[in-house]
């Protein structure tokens, strides 16, 4: 076998154990991020609310009877701050305007 080609072959085992590597690590924070949400939407199961197709901060506070204005944002936070974190955590955008933070893992 020419020397050449085994050279060849190795560089090229070596690129493909470093991308093996790399997706594995993106395999690893996506499975952990599956995980998460999992976990969040059986918690966001027992409220009883709307699924979460059509899930508004309207449709929650209008679910738990709290009113919707001024800010149905806000009174999800007020009446319920647990539940409006699990909501940003798994359902909305993970940035919070009310709070300027990031509910995201």
């Amino acid at each position: 076998m020419p020397r050449d080609r085994v050279e060849a072959l190795e560089e090229e085992l070596s690129g493909l154990e470093a991308a093996m590597a790399s997706l594995q690590l993106a395999y690893e924070a996506r499975a952990a991020e599956l995980q998460r949400l999992r976990t969040l939407r059986a918690r966001l199961e027992t409220c009883r609310l709307p699924g979460p197709a059509s899930l508004t901060w309207a449709s929650v506070c209008r679910s738990l009877g709290w009113p919707v204005e001024p800010s149905a944002h806000a009174a999800v936070k007020r009446n319920d701050p647990v539940l409006h974190t699990l909501l940003h955590g798994c359902v909305f955008d993970p940035y919070c305007t009310l709070d300027r933070v990031s509910y995201a893992a």
